[in-house]
């Protein structure tokens, strides 16, 4: 793990958010990054770059570990995962539909299986509001 990848897991272990607006680093509680600031400042550039490579989060969900496995992935006896990118990106669309109340455009997946699934592809969430996912 470079530096860059090891400033954005501290920050986002810290609860902090990390996102691209234009070519600004956005980094939203600004407390979760208040001590590396100038780490911050000095791997800009390797950050966005970074950042820009993960795929888009739905509302309502926030990353906690981006580390896509190699392929293949075994989820369960009959399901083997073979691009687990490609697998990640479909299913937070399923994830979106399911947060969004499109609960048949997810693929007859709970919330809670499409998160576990994202995790076994190296693709670990949470949610914003944990109350939501008992609704």
């Amino acid at each position: 793990m470079n530096e860059a990848e090891e400033l954005i897991r501290i920050v986002e272990s810290r609860g902090g958010r990390l996102t691209i607006e234009g070519s600004k680093l956005v980094i939203e509680p600004e407390e979760a990054a208040l001590p590396l600031v100038e780490e911050l400042r000095s791997h800009k550039g390797e950050i966005l770059e970074l950042l820009a490579e993960r795929p888009e989060m739905p509302a309502g969900v926030c990353l906690i570990r981006w580390e896509p496995v190699e392929a293949p992935v075994r989820l369960s006896e009959c399901s083997t995962v073979t691009d687990a990118e490609r697998f990640i990106e479909s299913s937070l669309q399923q994830l979106a539909a399911m947060l969004e109340g499109r609960e048949w455009q997810a693929g007859n997946w709970g919330l809670y299986g499409l998160l576990e699934r994202l995790a076994m592809c190296g693709c670990v969430l949470a949610l914003d509001d944990p109350q939501r996912a008992a609704q």
